[in-house]
């Protein structure tokens, strides 16, 4: 017996016993009963994934159950994960490694999601990949819009997507073309349900794969009305605990608990095996996260719906977001910098009133707050609709961008008092749109410390 098979076999001999045990305990008879996603016949699903491996890691047991109902599924990777430095130096075994080394390692990646979907009995016609760069569709999503120049990836080099696999080969680093991408893909499949990364994870490329995907959403309004689901990977303390635990369920941190309604998918013997067949498939990412990338292998896949959120404009409308750490930077590092708490929005006399609270602990002239306000109306392109940023310093001077110009503060006015910011933003400047997308960071030179989840707001 080959040493995987021996691994296998021991795994789930030891799931059976403890299972046997674990399903007289009151947490599993109630976690049991909560909500739990299920398949009709003829439906058809779209699985996003920011990277090759998670659509294993978040949705191995959805992707397994639609094949075997006979319902179509498809994987759409956004990019081929080509910017994990350090996984990659310790996969080649080199120290240096140069532009082309880091496209190959993308093919590598798209290789190994390839094996992968062949565990799970996935057509690989039905895996579709993009190309994007990794570790730049953030930076795209909010630098680049109607920009004449792409975005570089610093570690390929490249603007364009570089795999001529890809069936975006050719195409710019550029979020026209990601929207159209994603739009094409909705249209052609009209999925009834879609897993998407989670707009709290800590990878800026899930939360970036989160907006660009409910912005095709929204253009696709009326032709198309999928569930859509979002799956979560990276988060403080996630999964817990950390290592080969199958015999133990995954939940969301109660701290994102509140984005969305939450739901599971509890997966069979014989998925949670695949899983763990698939999983290790992907050997140049488990080098140094192997005990964190097998926290996934769970008894269920848990999932959260999180629904553009409705904001009537009237002095009784409020919407807060909690930001979330970066963890860019050690937790005792982060203790010496001002932290980000909350922003909240109002609506007062034609103004969307935004106020954050914040605990400033040194003057740092490096340190600063971006918060971004993207409308979306129909019938009128996203590319063209303002998009404003406002960057706050915490001496209360401000800059305001419109579409990445500078102009002119005279319309927002900003009030600043020991721990809050509040500025206003006439609804007209945003050409009073339907929809707005809102998010925000704080920043200490290039380095972000913390983010405020994007948000869709339906506007009434």
């Amino acid at each position: 017996m080959s040493g995987k098979k021996f691994f296998v076999n021991h795994l789930f001999l030891r799931v059976l016993i403890i299972s046997a045990f674990a399903c007289c305990l009151p947490f599993f008879i109630c976690f049991s009963e909560t909500k739990s996603i299920s398949f009709e016949e003829g439906e058809r699903v779209i699985i996003f994934a920011p990277h090759p491996d998670d659509e294993i890691i978040g949705c191995a047991g959805i992707i397994q159950e639609c094949l075997s109902k006979k319902i179509d599924v498809y994987v759409v990777f956004l990019t081929n994960g080509d910017h994990n430095q350090f996984a990659f130096k310790a996969y080649t075994r080199r120290i240096i490694l140069n532009p082309s080394d880091y496209i190959k390692m993308g093919q590598v990646r798209k290789k190994e999601s390839t094996s992968a979907a062949k565990i799970l009995g996935l057509p690989l016609e039905n895996l579709i990949f993009l190309g994007y760069p990794d570790a730049g569709t953030l930076p795209i999503w909010t630098k680049y819009w109607n920009s004449k120049q792409p975005f570089e990836n610093f570690l390929t080099r490249t603007r364009y997507v570089p795999y001529p696999d890809d069936v975006s080969f050719g195409n710019a680093y550029l979020p026209e073309n990601i929207q159209a991408d994603l739009t094409k893909i909705l249209l052609k499949i009209m999925p009834s349900k879609i897993f998407v990364s989670h707009p709290a994870d800590l990878n800026p490329d899930h939360r970036a794969l989160f907006n660009f995907v409910q912005l095709s959403l929204l253009d696709c309004r009326g032709k198309i009305n999928p569930e859509v689901y979002c799956y979560l990977v990276h988060a403080k303390n996630f999964p817990k605990p950390k290592g080969l635990f199958p015999e133990q369920t995954i939940k969301i941190p109660s701290e994102i608990e509140k984005y969305g309604t939450c739901v599971n998918f509890f997966l069979t013997e014989t998925q949670e095996k695949n899983k763990l067949v698939a999983l290790d498939c992907f050997k140049s990412q488990l080098i140094g996260r192997k005990n964190w990338t097998f926290s996934f292998l769970r008894k269920n896949e848990v999932f959260q719906i999180i629904h553009p959120v409705l904001f009537v404009k009237n002095n009784s409308s409020e919407i807060s977001i909690d930001a979330q750490s970066q963890e860019e930077i050690s937790e005792e590092e982060s203790l010496k910098h001002t932290k980000l708490y909350n922003l909240r929005l109002t609506y007062d006399q034609q103004d969307l009133v935004f106020q954050f609270l914040y605990d400033k602990k040194v003057i740092e002239k490096e340190f600063g707050v971006k918060i971004y306000v993207y409308g979306w109306k129909e019938k009128i392109p996203f590319s063209l609709m303002p998009k404003i940023a406002v960057d706050i310093k915490m001496d209360g001077t401000f800059t305001v961008y419109k579409n990445e110009k500078n102009i002119s503060v005279k319309d927002i006015s900003i009030k600043k008092t020991q721990n809050t910011f509040t500025f206003k933003i006439p609804y007209s400047l945003l050409d009073e749109p339907d929809f707005i997308f809102v998010g925000g960071e704080s920043k200490l030179g290039l380095l972000t410390l913390d983010y405020f989840p994007w948000k869709v707001i339906d506007i009434e």
